[in-house]
């Protein structure tokens, strides 16, 4: 495994020439998941608000999957437009029920304590590659890899995502706005975390 910073160096690279491109799809991500998601609540009373972000949520879990993979694509220099956000979509079931169930386990985990939750997150952290790189795999199986993928590196992805909070702060201190260059650079940057899993655990 390389060290955090040429994770990083590694994702500039891939983002040159293409910040428009990733930042137009998390605008568009953002928009659909956080802004629409909020108009449609406003005027409701708490419980049917409460409802209504449930089931938006539910409807977001493909989406969510789409973001993701689209960096993943993207470092692999496959071919990308605004439409594959949407892929998800196509599987909707699978993919929804498994980032549900993801969801889930992770809310457990928070229940008892937060570290406990920490572990469980990053331990889960690969299901959305998984399943792009697998388009068969089924729920419990694109945990388990997961799990299998992070055994020995679940502190290492920590390191990884708390290096990036001095970014996140700054782009907190911009409105937000600073999140359609951040989040590309995030997602990038973890994109090439999972190649580097993947590959170690083939060559093992």
């Amino acid at each position: 495994m390389e060290t955090n910073q040429t994770y990083k160096n590694r994702a500039l690279a891939s983002l040159e020439g293409k910040w428009t491109i990733g930042a137009v799809a998390t605008l568009i991500f953002l928009l659909i998941v956080n802004i629409a998601r909020v108009s449609i609540t406003y005027p409701m009373d708490d419980t049917t608000g409460a409802s209504v972000n449930g089931i938006w949520f539910l409807l977001s879990l493909p989406l969510m999957w789409g973001n993701r993979v689209f960096f993943l694509r993207l470092i692999r220099q496959e071919d990308i437009g605004y439409g594959h956000l949407f892929d998800g979509y196509k599987d909707c079931v699978r993919i929804g029920v498994t980032l549900l169930l993801v969801a889930f386990f992770e809310a457990i985990g928070c229940v008892f304590l937060l570290i406990p939750g920490i572990i469980i997150s990053l331990m889960l952290s690969q299901v959305e590659f998984v399943m792009e790189d697998d388009k068969e795999i089924g729920y419990l199986d694109a945990m388990k890899r997961s799990v299998d993928l992070m055994k020995g590196h679940k502190a290492k992805l920590f390191w990884l995502i708390l290096s990036f909070i001095g970014w996140i702060i700054l782009a907190i201190l911009t409105f937000g706005i600073g999140l359609l260059l951040l989040l590309p650079y995030f997602n990038t940057t973890l994109a090439y975390f999972y190649e580097d899993l993947k590959a170690e655990q083939q060559i093992g």
